[in-house]
């Protein structure tokens, strides 16, 4: 997926400006307040909105920046970034409280489902330029903020997931919408 998304962004992919190459066993994923695209740090420290990637194989993983560096703002609403395996795609769009309080149940979805157009648009944009293949498993995340509750599979999040996969009826991919802060990297590709 690597190459093809090279080819149909070329300017923008030039040099390392809008991707980074990571093999730690452990990152966090940030998207900074304002125009700055995300960016990836080790831990210690961890913000609780940031997503937690585990990479236990140390695989080659790709985190390309798509806000407001594979596209401009003029362009419309995308996702923040992806992150690529050889075999799998991560799109993942991040959604800060207000305030910095413990939220869960019915908030914490409320945010997750204004993750889901950005996720929808950069997807199928994705998919129109073939770099996503006929075929694919596809995981969308909504970092919304850690909370207790992991997974929550209320009827809320079975609602918003039932409605992510109906903006897609037709486009030959699997999606799979996951709201959670963390992200577990496989070894292999996902069924």
């Amino acid at each position: 997926m690597l190459n093809p998304l090279r080819e149909s962004f070329r300017d923008q992919m030039r040099g390392s400006a809008c991707q980074e190459a990571i093999t730690a066993v452990e990152f966090l994923v940030q998207d900074p307040p304002g125009t700055a695209p995300c960016f990836h740090y080790l831990p210690p420290t961890r913000n609780r909105f940031d997503l937690q990637v585990i990479n236990e194989s140390g695989r080659l993983v790709h985190l390309i920046k798509v806000d407001d560096c594979l596209y401009m703002s003029a362009e419309g609403r995308r996702c923040d970034c992806a992150l690529l395996t050889t075999e799998q795609t991560y799109f993942v769009e991040f959604k800060k409280a207000e305030h910095d309080i413990t939220s869960s149940g019915n908030l914490r979805y409320a945010r997750a489902a204004d993750c889901v157009e950005q996720l929808e648009l950069t997807i199928k944009d994705f998919v129109s330029r073939a770099i996503i293949p006929p075929g694919a498993l596809v995981l969308a995340y909504a970092c919304v903020g850690r909370t207790s509750q992991r997974p929550y599979p209320g009827a809320d999040f079975l609602a918003l997931s039932a409605s992510f996969n109906n903006r897609f009826e037709g486009i030959p991919i699997r999606v799979r919408l996951v709201v959670e802060n963390v992200l577990v990297i496989n070894k292999g590709p996902l069924a």
